[in-house]
C-alpha cells in the first residue's frame, strides 16, 4: 500500500556503477564509496524538487548517502542524505541544470551491503513553497532573495536550511513515518550463519515489587527477537521466574560470566523493550567489526530518542551516554570484571569500557531498545589535574592592520594570561596602516612578543605555518588576531590537553560578544561541509548530551583558537598552504592528525571571547563561488568524513546548528 502524499510507482532500478557489484537488492562494495546509478527512466528527467524514499538493511551502518549529479562522464554536484537509521530514509533534492544521470553512495565500507529505492516522487512548486513557509522562514526568504540575484546554488542551500530538520519533539510522528519492519528473509537477510554465531547471555534483575507488565513487556521483546539464540539469567523472585515457562530465562543468582569465550554478555532492565532485530543488529555487527570487544546503540525514550555518537572516552566520563544495551565478548568481559553486576549498566560500562579506543568499541547508530526517560548522572568539568611541569607554549597570531582589534587582543592577552611559560610569535601580513605599525611595535616592548614580517597574497596556512617554524615552545596556540582572553587560566588548560599523548588538536569555547556560544566543536557534513554546533545558543545552554560543560571528542576545532603540540603539527606537514590557503584548512589539519591517531579534544574550560562572526555553512548570502576551489577539495578528500561524523549522529540534521532530525 502506497504511504500517503507518495505517488505509486514502480520501484528505481539501481544497477553497479563503480566500486561495486552484485544485482539489486544485494551488492558487494569494492571501496568504501560505492555508487549505484538510478534508472534513467526512474528519474522522468530530474528537474526542479524531488522526494527520495530509501531502504538499507538493518545489518548496514545508516551513514548519509551520497548523491551525485552527473553530466556525462563528471561530477556536477553532490549532496547528502538522511541517515536511515529507523530503516527508511527521505530527502528533498534538486538536480542541476544539466543533470543527465544521479548515482547513490549508500554505505561507506567495503563489503556486502543491501539496499533499494522505493520511491521518487516529484515535488511541485506549490509544495515546495508551502515547504518552506512552515520551515525556518528567515532561510526561506533568504533562499528567495539568493534566487531573485540568480544565486541558484545559494538559494538551494538557504532552502535546505530552512526545511530539512524536524524538532526532536516530533519523534513519533518521525519515527512511525519512516520505521521499517525487519525483512530477514529479503532484505534483511542474515550476514553471518546464526546457527553457528555466539550465544547472547543477557542478566536481569526482578525485585520483589517489579510491575508485572515491566516484566511481561521485556520478555514479549525478547521471545519476539529474529535472532533466537539467547538467554535471560535473572537474580531475584525465583518463584516468578518458574511461571514463565521458557527454558531460555532462567533464575540465577551465581556465577553470572557463563557460557562460550565467543559469547555476547550484557544487561537489560525490565520494562525496556527491545525492537524485534535488535540482537540480531548485535551479532552482525561482533561479526563484521572483529576488533571489538563490545557494542552499543541507541534509544527510543518515547517522547524522544537517545542518540549517541561513537565512543567517546572523555565524554563517557564526564556525562556517561553509553545507556542501556551495552555488550561484550565474554572473554573480554571475563578478563575485565571479576564479576557481572545484575542490571548495573553504569557500573557494567564503567569497568568495561575503561581504556577501550573506537576500534575496540562498536556503536550501532539505531533506536534499537525502548526505554523510559533517566536521569543520567553527570559529572561537572573538573579542572585538570597538577602537571608536573608547564610546557612551553608559542602563540602564533597572524595579522594585518585592524590597530584596535589587535591591540585588544594582545593587551589582554599579555595581561590576563596566567601562565608561567609562554611566548607570542604576530605574523604580519603586510600591515600598512600607521596606527597598526605603531601597535606592532608597542608589541615587541615586551620581551615575551616577538614578530616576522610576512607580506604578500594572504594565506593563513602560509602564516601560520611561519609562525610554526619560529616557535620554541613545545605547544603551539594558533590564536586569531580578533580574540580577547578574558580569563586566566585558559593557556594552561589548553597546553594540558594538547600534552596528551593521544590528543591532536584542542580547541576551546569561544564566546560571542554578548555571551552566545559562537565555537563549540565543529560538526562535519553541517551544511554540507561543516559547521559550528550549537552556535547563536547561551553560553549556558548544556548541548547535545550535555556536551558544552563537558570536556569531549570532536571531529574538528576552529583555527581561531587551535593548540597542538608542535611535533604532531610538524608531523602532518602543518597547514595545508597550497590546497587550502584561506578556508578548511583548520578542519583538514584535524583530520590529518586523526588519521595519525590523534584525537580532536574540545574543552569549556578555557573560554575566549571571539568578535568575529565565523559560523560556518549557514550560506544565507554568502557566494558559494568564493574559495570554490578550497570547498572542492574538501569534498572530495575528505567526502566520507564529511557523511559520517563519528562525534554526531547520521540520523540527526546537517541542516540545524542544533540537534534536530534529520
Amino acid at each position: 500500500m502506497a504511504r500517503p502524499g507518495l505517488t505509486p510507482a514502480p520501484v528505481p532500478l539501481l544497477v553497479p556503477a563503480r566500486d561495486v557489484v552484485g544485482d539489486a537488492p544485494h551488492f558487494e562494495a569494492l571501496s568504501g564509496r560505492p555508487f549505484l546509478a538510478i534508472e534513467p527512466a526512474a528519474l522522468s528527467p530530474p528537474s526542479g524538487w524531488f522526494k527520495l524514499r530509501y531502504r538499507l538493511s538493518f545489518f548496514d551502518r545508516p551513514v548519509r548517502p551520497i548523491i551525485s549529479f552527473r553530466r556525462g562522464g563528471m561530477e556536477i554536484g553532490w549532496r547528502l542524505l538522511p541517515g536511515p537509521v529507523l530503516g527508511r530514509g527521505e530527502g528533498l533534492l534538486i538536480a542541476p541544470a544539466g543533470t543527465t544521470a544521479v548515482w547513490i553512495s549508500p554505505v561507506a565500507r567495503a563489503g556486502r551491503f543491501s539496499f533499494v529505492l522505493e520511491a521518487i516522487e516529484p515535488i511541485p512548486t506549490a509544495e515546495a513553497l508551502r515547504l518552506g513557509w512552515a520551515g525556518d522562514r528567515g532561510r526561506f526568504f533568504s533562499a528567495l532573495a539568493t534566487f531573485a540575484l540568480g544565486w541558484r546554488p545559494e538559494a538551494e542551500l538557504n532552502f535546505r536550511w530552512a526545511t530539512q530538520h524536524t524538532p526532536l519533539t516530533q519523534w513519533p510522528a518521525y519515527r512511525d513515518r519512516l520505521s521499517a519492519a525487519p525483512d530477514w528473509r529479503g532484505l534483511d537477510r542474515p550476514r553471518c550463519d546464526w546457527t553457528a554465531a555466539p550465544r547472547i547471555r543477557l542478566r536481569a534483575r526482578l525485585d520483589a515489587d517489579t510491575p508485572p507488565e515491566a516484566v511481561e513487556a521485556t520478555i514479549g521483546s525478547l521471545r519476539a527477537q529474529i535472532f533466537p539464540h539467547w538467554s535471560l539469567r535473572v537474580a531475584g523472585a525465583k518463584e516468578k521466574i518458574a511461571a514463565l515457562a521458557d527454558g531460555r530465562i532462567v533464575a540465577s543468582d551465581g556465577d553470572l560470566l557463563q557460557g562460550e569465550d565467543r559469547d555476547l554478555a550484557g544487561c537489560v532492565g525490565f520494562g525496556d523493550r527491545l525492537a524485534p532485530h535488535a540482537l540480531a543488529c548485535f551479532i552482525e555487527t561482533m561479526a563484521r567489526d572483529a576488533q571489538a570487544v563490545a557494542a552499543y546503540c541507541d534509544e527510543d525514550l518515547g517522547p524522544e530518542p537517545l542518540f549517541k555518537p561513537d565512543w567517546s572516552p572523555d565524554l563517557e566520563t564526564a556525562r556517561p551516554y553509553v545507556g542501556r544495551l551495552l555488550l561484550a565478548r565474554l572473554s573480554f568481559a571475563r578478563a575485565r570484571l571479576a564479576s557481572l553486576p545484575v542490571c548495573e549498566e553504569a557500573a557494567f560500562a564503567n569497568e568495561l569500557l575503561r581504556g577501550l579506543t573506537r576500534r575496540e568499541v562498536a556503536h550501532i547508530p539505531r533506536p534499537l531498545i525502548e526505554t523510559r526517560p533517566r536521569a543520567n548522572p553527570t559529572r561537572p568539568a573538573s579542572p585538570r589535574p597538577p602537571a608536573p611541569r608547564a610546557p612551553h607554549v608559542t602563540i602564533v597570531m597572524p595579522t594585518r592592520d585592524r590597530a584596535s582589534v589587535l591591540r585588544r587582543s594582545v593587551e589582554s592577552l599579555l595581561a590576563q594570561t596566567r601562565y608561567p611559560a609562554f611566548d607570542l610569535v604576530l605574523v604580519d601580513n603586510g600591515s600598512t596602516e600607521p596606527d597598526a605599525l605603531e601597535a606592532l611595535r608597542a608589541a615587541e616592548r615586551d620581551k615575551r612578543v616577538s614578530r616576522i614580517d610576512a607580506p604578500g597574497p594572504f594565506n593563513f596556512s602560509r602564516l601560520c605555518n611561519l609562525g610554526a617554524a619560529a616557535a620554541t615552545g613545545e605547544v603551539l596556540v594558533f590564536l586569531n588576531n580578533d580574540v580577547e582572553i578574558t580569563e586566566s587560566d585558559w593557556l594552561g588548560e589548553l597546553a594540558f590537553q594538547a600534552s596528551r599523548s593521544d590528543i591532536g588538536a584542542v580547541g576551546c569555547l569561544l564566546l560571542y560578544p554578548d555571551g552566545r556560544i559562537q565555537h563549540g566543536g565543529i560538526v562535519l557534513g553541517m551544511g554540507e561541509s561543516a559547521g559550528h554546533c550549537d552556535a547563536g545558543l547561551e553560553a549556558s545552554a548544556p548541548g547535545w548530551l550535555g556536551r558544552n560543560g563537558a570536556v569531549h571528542e570532536i571531529s574538528a576545532v576552529t583555527g581561531a583558537c587551535l593548540a597542538v603540540e608542535r611535533t604532531k603539527f610538524a608531523a602532518v606537514g602543518g597547514f595545508d598552504e597550497i590546497h587550502l590557503p584561506v578556508e578548511f584548512n583548520d578542519i583538514d589539519l584535524c583530520l590529518r592528525l586523526e588519521e595519525m591517531g590523534f584525537q580532536t579534544l574540545w574543552t569549556p574550560l578555557a573560554r575566549l571571547t571571539h568578535f568575529e562572526s565565523a559560523s560556518r555553512g549557514k550560506a544565507t548570502f554568502r557566494r558559494l563561488g568564493a574559495h570554490a576551489a578550497e570547498r572542492a577539495y574538501v569534498l572530495d578528500r575528505w567526502a566520507d568524513r564529511l557523511r559520517d561524523d563519528p562525534c554526531y549522529h547520521p540520523g540527526l540534521s546537517l541542516f540545524s546548528l542544533t540537534p534536530q532530525l534529520a
